[in-house]
């Protein structure tokens, strides 16, 4: 049985024909002016799943990168602070060593210098409760709303608390963003780093600590007392006597300028101590900048008797060993610093190169390959072409027209 076509079917088969050309003729249109092969994830739904899981990697790197951008200017931001309190303990240095030049200063040169050193102390103050842009306590810890530093009574109170902020900067690796406060202006080793020389206000006599020293077999694990005492023949002699240890050995006669060794430890006194003075070894301990300046500048001020000023003498020593101590932890702080910075250019890189490596792999699944997409627009635009004259020669057809 031969079936029969209507006159309709034929119309709506030609149009039929042209619409579907013309569908396909927009849709390589649309692929030519946006370059891309994908317009939407019917096209390819591999690819396509493939695309959206390589953006959102980059999104998540995108993330990466903003962190480290700001831990990089949290650690500029910080060494620039560093950089300051290390100008301002370098002058205090000058001052000091200028202080201890008895035989030009007088008790006015001295004040005055303890007067700069006094303004200076505010400085190093101002600059240990720096604020970032956001108006954080860069040095207060994780307490960053908190001012980091205090003062009452001329004592220096460390408010901040917990550790370091840590920031991600890539999967599994995490930067340290800022430094606590108290490492890096109150936990400097005190005196040369394994003790320091006391000088008690009794003591009377001229006795002047000149330098100390130590050897790996210093044990730092007791403190020490140098007490003098008269021998037999008047000679005036020194014991060293242990915490916990109690006399290390008989009395030996003092001579001035010459080192007193015990335990690996040395320490040279010059002058006339008095029968009646001691000098006090402390092991280990920790120095504050601060009490550092506060020392300093309460040393120069000491004169008016001889005794006096030996006392000043061996202080504003001490006080110039603990700068240096406190210019090494500013030092250690501003190098383990730097190699942070390091690690964050290192991972920016790495993270720039990621990128890179995955927006080629997405070019390769969604960008149209525009030789092959022009050859197909020409074929659609000839097929297009076909069917509406296809269309036109058969929309006039009808049995009529053979009657």
């Amino acid at each position: 049985m031969i079936g029969r076509i209507s006159s309709v079917q034929i119309y709506q088969s030609g149009l039929d024909s042209i619409l579907e050309a013309q569908a396909r003729l927009t849709k390589i249109q649309e692929q030519v002016a946006t370059g891309k092969r994908i317009q939407t994830p019917s096209d390819d739904p591999g690819a396509a799943a493939e695309i959206i899981r390589l953006r959102s990697e980059l999104n998540q790197v995108a993330a990466y990168q903003r962190n480290a951008d700001q831990a990089t200017n949290s650690l500029l931001f910080e060494e620039s602070a560093i950089a300051g309190a290390e100008s301002v303990l370098q002058r205090v240095r000058e001052l000091a060593v200028r202080g201890a030049n008895d035989a030009l200063l007088s008790a006015e040169d001295r004040e005055i210098i303890a007067s700069e050193i006094d303004g200076l102390r505010d400085s190093l103050l101002s600059i240990a409760n720096t604020r970032n842009a956001d108006g954080e306590y860069i040095f207060a810890g994780d307490t960053v709303n908190t001012e980091a530093f205090s003062e009452a009574g001329g004592l220096v109170t460390y408010n901040g608390s917990g550790g370091p902020r840590l920031i991600n900067i890539a999967s599994g690796i995490r930067i340290q963003v800022n430094d606590s406060g108290a490492e890096l202006f109150q936990n400097a080793p005190a005196g040369n780093g394994a003790f320091e020389v006391e000088v008690p206000n009794a003591n009377v006599g001229t006795g002047v600590v000149r330098t100390t020293g130590y050897d790996n077999s210093y044990p730092g694990t007791e403190d020490y007392t140098i007490s003098f005492s008269t021998g037999g023949s008047g000679q005036l002699q020194y014991t060293v006597t242990g915490s916990v240890s109690g006399a290390l050995g008989a009395a030996q006669d003092f001579t001035p300028g010459e080192a007193i060794t015990f335990a690996g430890a040395s320490v040279v006194i010059d002058g006339e101590p008095d029968v009646t003075d001691t000098f006090t070894v402390t092991s280990g301990g920790t120095q504050s900048a601060f009490d550092t300046l506060t020392e300093l500048a309460a040393a120069l001020r000491t004169s008016g008797s001889t005794d006096a000023d030996a006392k000043r003498v061996s202080r504003v020593g001490a006080a110039i060993q603990n700068l240096d101590a406190n210019l090494g932890q500013f030092s250690k702080v501003r190098t383990d610093l730097g190699a942070r910075l390091n690690r964050v250019d290192e991972q920016n890189i790495l993270n720039d190169t990621f990128n890179l490596q995955v927006e080629r792999t997405i070019s390769s699944l969604e960008d149209l390959d525009f030789a092959t997409a022009i050859t197909e627009l020409n074929l659609q635009i000839v097929a297009l072409e076909a069917a509406q004259q296809s269309y036109i020669k058969t929309q006039g057809l009808s049995l009529f027209n053979f009657l």
